[in-house]
């Protein structure tokens, strides 16, 4: 995002340490493909980041962090001797639009959405919950299609899509979340390679082991398959585990497959088949609910099939495939000349940590790993439980 406002902006990137820092290799796929590929970016512990701040004399701050960090960022910049914008958002697909995402950056200036779907839904929930966020829409910074993409057969010509060469199956911590589910999927792409020997079944994860991830995965998909492997169920060789950029494995030839994740959308934008999974339901709580109307929803059966599809035109330009435009640019200016002529009013209480909000919020983002690996088990064993009570 930084790249596509130009060479005239003046940017640094920064990332503030916390229990979910990113290791160097996730760290190097996470720049892979922009301007700072291979740069090492100064990592700051969170005492440290007014100084910094201060001394760069920003004119905006882009917290682009999970809710809590984004908190703590934004408090910060308020107690700058000059108050930057702070603008924020969410990464790849930001729907359901959560009160807890509105409240967290409450003290944020300007929120991105990417799409007009996207902006219409932020903005109910702000109003619900009464924070004045301006809302502006722009591109996903991954989607670099000029206009609306298209598949590489002919969708109104009723052609059958061809069976991908190569299925990428992108995972999620989040969802689904039950390990009979996650099995379903793992057997259910062991079927494909086996009913196609000449195409290739990949699950593209998003981290190895000991690496952190923004929400906890009690179920790898890394564990599953040594389990499947162990019992017989998978043999060596019919799935390969690969991590690194998304942009590496859309290659011609290859589709996508998913429960929800931002991947269908590189993988639409290159043209690519793009199937996803709706077993387990299509719904906000399974972050898919996006996908409802687009053509792409489809089962198990269908991925063993290698039924893969291309989304409807009319979902397109209403979900992430807008005409590009310069609005965010030009938000993003007027907020800057706002901070320069001081027009931007600090708010005392920000600064104030006197809110159970506010502790939680210190507590999630600066706690000890031990601390946190605790929280973490003691989320998963109410679970566990209320599941068993259900």
């Amino acid at each position: 995002m930084l790249d596509s406002l130009g060479p005239d902006v003046d940017s640094q990137l920064w990332l503030l340490d916390t229990p979910i820092a990113p290791t160097a290799a996730q760290i190097a796929h996470a720049l892979a493909g922009s301007s700072r590929a291979g740069a090492t970016v100064p990592m700051l512990n969170r005492s440290e980041l007014r100084a910094r701040l201060e001394s760069a004399a920003p004119d905006i701050v882009l917290a682009a962090a999970t809710g809590p960090v984004v908190q703590q960022i934004a408090a910060s910049a308020h107690r700058l001797s000059r108050r930057p914008g702070v603008a924020s958002g969410l990464p790849g697909i930001g729907l359901p639009a959560r009160a807890k995402g509105v409240r967290y950056r409450r003290d944020c200036d300007l929120f991105i959405t990417h799409s007009h779907h996207e902006r219409a839904a932020y903005l109910d929930a702000c109003t619900k919950v009464g924070v004045p966020l301006e809302l502006t829409v722009t591109r996903l910074p991954l989607l670099s299609s000029p206009g609306l993409p298209r598949a590489a057969f002919d969708i109104l010509a009723g052609e059958t899509p061809p069976v991908p060469e190569r299925l990428v199956f992108a995972t999620q911590a989040k969802v689904p979340e039950h390990r009979e589910e996650r099995i379903a999927i793992l057997q259910a792409l062991a079927d494909f390679r086996r009913a196609h020997p000449a195409a290739e079944a990949i699950v593209k994860v998003r981290s190895l082991p000991g690496e952190q991830e923004t929400h906890h995965e009690e179920h790898t998909y890394l564990s599953l398959i040594d389990e499947l492997l162990r019992s017989g169920e998978i043999v060596p060789g019919e799935l390969s585990v690969a991590v690194g950029p998304m942009s590496e494995f859309l290659t011609p030839g290859a589709a996508v497959v998913t429960v929800s994740s931002t991947a269908a959308l590189e993988a639409i934008d290159r043209g690519l088949q793009t199937l996803i999974v709706s077993d387990f339901g299509v719904s906000d709580e399974l972050l898919n609910g996006v996908f409802e109307g687009s053509g792409i929803l489809g089962t198990l059966a269908d991925l063993r099939a290698g039924r893969v599809g291309f989304p409807r035109e009319a979902w397109l330009q209403e979900n992430y495939f807008h005409p590009p435009s310069a609005d965010m640019q030009r938000a993003l200016a007027v907020l800057a000349r706002r901070s320069q002529q001081r027009q931007l009013s600090s708010r005392a209480w920000v600064a104030q940590v006197n809110t159970w909000r506010r502790i939680r919020a210190e507590l999630r983002t600066a706690a000890p790993q031990p601390v946190v690996d605790g929280y973490r088990a003691a989320i998963g064993l109410s679970r566990r439980i209320r599941q068993r009570l259900r």
